[in-house]
């Protein structure tokens, strides 16, 4: 069992108590998000297994799906199942209090902010395939530890500052939001264009680059999609909400 494995698999127990916990004491918790978390880290359990990590490692193909599962995927079921505040309902009110202030304090907030959020995201990645990191990566089994863990993290934080569903005092507006999404849109596709026509990262096989450009252009396209649609049912929520409350003024 690896690390992965361990951690994400106490993390869908640690939610399903969460459901469980709050389903004796009376209160609903939807079953859909508690699928949708689970069935979010099995998928991260599952691409980063040790046969699905040893194909990435020597194929350039495996290694733009698991990044692909890894760092766009799994992390839309992770964050919109609103593990944040399934914790929050079960724990005494001190602890929103707590993430209040946590999310109050100014490097949370910059870190979080969609702008911050994307080019930790996004720029990652022009670092990893447009220079000799690649390269690099496969010589060190813990660099290539910690680019998977970067390949989650920053998925997750950028999906939660988008659209994600969980408290946030000041989050930006809904337009900041869309816009930062068009553009990481477009810098993601720009990124896999380049890899196709311009050959990166150059000390692989071309067929294998111009295969896994493809996988990351069309595959990528499907989750900023979600993304797309997650916003726009917020803007659509947010304008009825607007509308009743101008109808009881």
């Amino acid at each position: 069992m690896n690390a992965f494995t361990l951690i994400f698999s106490s993390l869908a127990v640690l939610y399903s108590w969460g459901w469980w916990h709050l389903r004796r004491h009376g209160l609903q918790w939807p079953l859909w998000r508690t699928l949708l978390f689970c069935s979010a880290a099995f998928l991260v359990i599952i691409a980063l297994s040790p046969p699905l990590m040893h194909w990435s490692h020597h194929d350039f193909r495996g290694h733009m799906v698991i990044h692909l599962v890894a760092g766009m995927i799994a992390p839309l079921g992770l964050v919109m199942a609103a593990p944040i505040s399934l914790a929050l309902k079960c724990l005494p009110s001190t602890w929103g209090r707590a993430w209040v202030w946590l999310m109050s304090w100014p490097l949370v907030r910059l870190l979080s902010h969609p702008i911050t959020a994307t080019l930790i995201n996004i720029g990652g990645m022009y670092a990893l395939y447009l220079t000799d990191f690649y390269g690099y990566m496969l010589h060190s089994s813990g660099v290539a530890w910690w680019l998977h863990w970067h390949f989650i993290i920053a998925g997750c934080l950028f999906t939660w500052a988008i659209a994600g569903p969980d408290p946030a005092p000041n989050r930006p507006s809904l337009a900041l939001r869309f816009g930062v999404l068009f553009l990481s849109m477009v810098a993601h596709a720009t990124l896999a264009k380049w890899m196709y026509r311009y050959h990166f990262p150059s000390s692989l096989p071309l067929e294998q680059v111009q295969q896994g450009a493809e996988i990351m252009f069309y595959a990528g396209e499907l989750a900023e999609a979600c993304l797309v649609y997650l916003l726009v049912r917020q803007w659509l929520l947010s304008r009825d909400v607007m509308q009743l409350k101008r109808i009881s003024d």
